[in-house]
């Protein structure tokens, strides 16, 4: 059986009108990696099998992002401003009924598993990119603050659900 890296360098270099697919796990843990990284068979397996666990240990959600309401710019807070999701299924599900063409990132959960929210930190309040590192999440409000504190960062926090 093929590893993670066999998997993605044969998906990567597929010809031309080749449909096969890759498993969105595969790719979501390698897109993650510098590219550099990439073409690593140590690094990429290593990130594949971190994800694995993560996912399996409830300790990521996917993502979507919603900044904007009729030219309105949406802020940290505002329950509209993302969705967040338990799976890709959960957020699949979502995008059938509201968004077709929207898009979820998955994200590490600091603190411990999920519970039926999370709490997001953005540093910067400008910042508006899916994967930035100014924005985190953490299993609980505790978590957050015990983490500004430790890193001696300002930010706002904010309390999302967790759709299932």
């Amino acid at each position: 059986m093929n590893d993670a890296f066999d998997q993605w360098i044969e998906w990567i270099h597929k010809p031309p009108g080749d449909r096969t697919g890759l498993s969105s796990d595969v790719h979501a843990s390698v897109m993650l990696l510098p590219e550099e990284d990439r073409t690593d068979r140590q690094k990429v397996n290593a990130a594949v099998s971190h994800w694995a666990k993560l996912r399996r240990t409830g300790r990521t959600v996917w993502i979507y992002l919603d900044d904007f309401n009729e030219g309105e710019r949406r802020n940290v807070g505002d329950p509209e401003w993302l969705k967040v999701f338990a799976s890709a299924d959960a957020a699949d599900r979502w995008f059938d009924k509201h968004d077709p063409e929207g898009v979820a990132w998955e994200y590490e959960i600091e603190g411990g598993p999920r519970q039926q929210s999370v709490w997001i930190l953005v540093a910067d309040e400008d910042s508006r990119a899916i994967g930035d590192p100014g924005i985190m999440l953490f299993a609980s409000k505790r978590a957050a603050e015990q983490w500004l504190e430790q890193n001696a960062q300002n930010g706002k926090i904010a309390e999302y659900p967790i759709e299932e």
